[in-house]
């Protein structure tokens, strides 16, 4: 495992991600690195809080309804400031962050739909 090499070609693999963390089974962060020139929109707790604990707990909730329908490829969580993605590989999580801006056409498309929705009805 060679995760310093990973997180290199994470970010060579595409300009937008600004964020990269990695943790193990044993909420070990084995990596956590944002884009150099990027600011973070939280502080290093925050972060540091979200990778190391929340994104295995969310991964592993999930996970539980995958033998019903099927292996999960990723879990996305849009905030106003910033849109995460987190994976699981193998015995690791790995969370990456993008702007706000980054497009998930389908999702932002019926977003908007329920939140009219939801102030007429809800």
């Amino acid at each position: 495992m060679d995760i310093q090499k990973f997180a290199e070609e994470t970010f060579r693999s595409d300009a937008r991600i600004r964020y990269l963390g990695v943790v193990d089974t044993r909420f070990d962060i084995l990596s956590s690195h944002m884009r150099e020139g990027v600011q973070s929109v939280t502080t290093d707790d925050q972060e540091r809080n979200f990778v190391q604990i929340m994104a295995p707990i969310i991964i592993d909730a999930v996970e539980k309804l995958q033998p019903v329908l099927g292996n999960l490829d990723n879990v996305t969580l849009r905030y106003e400031k910033i849109l995460l993605t987190l994976f699981r590989m193998e015995d690791l999580v790995v969370t990456l962050s993008f702007n706000a801006d980054v497009s998930t056409p389908f999702i932002s498309s019926l977003s908007e739909s329920m939140r009219k929705l939801g102030s007429r009805y809800l």
